[in-house]
């Protein structure tokens, strides 16, 4: 995590140091959901239903930046850092699975709304709390491919991850929808 965190860090500083008219840098906002993985935890309901939860199943918002060279306009490079959420729908109970995904993804543009990225993710601070009800888990995140296909801001993705405890290896693999909003550089 440390990694990846001074790696994003020097490629924002050394953007805004280099030469200004050929490296622009934007803010970008996403969210998304997401679904898929290995089977986490199986709750029952009181009233006879039950409700599974996924390892890779989630909904997220993230904030990063878009990389942009002036010559180039068919690449871009993407950062960000957000919060993956899940919980259940017990009212007497706060289930929740939650986990700060970092990605780094190339994307390279057909035009100049049809876009392919091939990237990296990892997901840090992996954690299930059972709120008293199911024993809370810590999981390391493994660093993993994330691909997105899209259209404008909006895109398909699937990352690849893996969750893992003292006791077991889950996969987090998940397939997605996400919301991206590139604030336009000055």
């Amino acid at each position: 995590m440390k990694h990846l965190l001074s790696l994003l860090i020097a490629t924002c500083t050394l953007s805004s140091l280099s030469a200004q008219e050929t490296v622009t840098a934007a803010l970008l906002y996403e969210a998304g959901l997401e679904y898929g993985g290995d089977e986490l935890l199986t709750l029952q309901f009181t009233n006879g239903e039950e409700q599974v939860m996924l390892a890779g199943q989630g909904g997220y918002a993230s904030i990063g930046g878009e990389l942009r060279l002036a010559n180039v306009d068919y690449l871009a490079l993407r950062a960000t850092v957000g919060i993956k959420y899940n919980t259940t729908a017990a009212d007497n109970a706060n289930i929740a699975f939650t986990r700060i995904p970092v990605n780094i993804v190339p994307h390279f543009y057909f035009d100049e709304m049809i876009h392919v990225g091939v990237g990296i993710t990892t997901h840090q601070r992996v954690r299930l709390n059972g709120d008293g009800f199911t024993p809370d888990v810590d999981f390391a995140g493994s660093i993993s491919p994330r691909f997105e296909i899209g259209y404008g801001g909006c895109a398909l993705t699937y990352s690849i991850q893996d969750y893992t405890s003292q006791s077991e290896v889950l996969s987090g693999s998940s397939f997605g929808i996400s919301f991206t909003y590139v604030v336009p550089a000055k």
